[in-house]
């Protein structure tokens, strides 16, 4: 059986497929990032999953693709953890979030960008993914990100720049224990996840102007810094874009990308079932073999 993972630092979607491609399971657990969730808990997580733990011994192909996949330090560690469940695993391919962007949206030369939990941006030639710039994570960047507008959103309501209705609403849904808030950001392994939990806010509230110009802020910071160093390939490709923040602010990128000359071509939220069949179509080229 083969088992797919498509993995930000919020939630990871899984899929279970027999060996003919047929889907037989699928469920969205808490995100694995190897940079802040340990062995243990990535095993643990595994277990959690009752068609995994059920058929851990049929399963003998991984496809696993996360944020924080980009070392050779976090893909053992993510590799590891699966050969501790999957005694049986003769096939196991680890790559970083923006393979999974790629591979779910183009075979043909294209810009791809993550806007999730956190952003990244890169060109794809049809052969090989090319960074201008590397992805500087939650502590240096992420301009964009879920994790940027929970930053944005929690300053704006502590430092009484939010709208007193909307900070109403605010600390209703969230409270206002500064303890607790810390507790969150410095104590808990995975703090750009808990950050970007607050994103869900701002969707919730999309036609409140004060949250209109936040998004639009902070997209057009991301494609000033990162997409305008595509400018080049930009002139004869597309533009694809990837992750829930992209995907529910449609309009404000379109707008943003209109005024500098671009179009964005496609918005996928999820790119799983996308990557379900390139896995099967290129099954040869992507199998590494332990």
């Amino acid at each position: 059986m083969i088992l797919i993972a498509d993995s930000g630092s919020t939630k990871c979607d899984w899929i279970l497929m027999d060996s003919q491609g047929k889907q037989v399971f699928s469920q969205t657990t808490i995100g694995i990032n190897p940079l802040n969730t340990s062995q243990n808990k990535i095993e643990s997580i595994l277990l959690e999953i009752s068609e995994v733990s059920k058929k851990r011994n049929l399963i003998n192909e991984v496809h696993f693709y996360g944020a924080g996949c980009n070392t050779e330090a976090s893909n053992q560690k993510v590799k590891s953890s699966f050969q501790s469940i999957l005694k049986n695993l003769t096939v196991i391919n680890i790559e970083e979030d923006i393979i999974a962007a790629v591979h779910a949206t183009t075979k043909t030369p294209a810009v791809i960008v993550i806007l999730g939990t956190g952003s990244n941006c890169c060109y794809f030639d049809s052969k090989k993914i090319i960074q201008y710039a590397p992805s500087l994570g939650y502590l240096l960047a992420d301009e964009g990100s879920g994790n940027y507008f929970g930053k944005e959103l929690l300053k704006s309501f502590y430092l009484q720049k939010m709208p007193s209705s909307l900070a109403k609403e605010f600390e209703t849904k969230f409270g206002s224990n500064l303890e607790q808030l810390f507790y969150n950001l410095y104590d808990l392994r995975q703090p750009n996840a808990y950050l970007a939990s607050y994103a869900f806010f701002m969707f919730q509230h999309r036609n409140h102007p004060f949250i209109e110009r936040m998004l639009y802020y902070g997209i057009k910071v991301f494609i000033d810094n990162y997409l305008t160093l595509y400018s080049k390939e930009l002139e004869n490709n597309p533009i694809h874009f990837v992750g829930s923040i992209a995907y529910y602010s449609q309009d404000i990128i379109n707008k943003i990308l209109l005024d500098k000359g671009f179009t964005a071509k496609s918005f996928i939220k999820k790119p799983i079932n996308n990557l379900i069949n390139h896995i099967i179509s290129t099954r040869n080229t992507l199998q590494k073999t332990i």
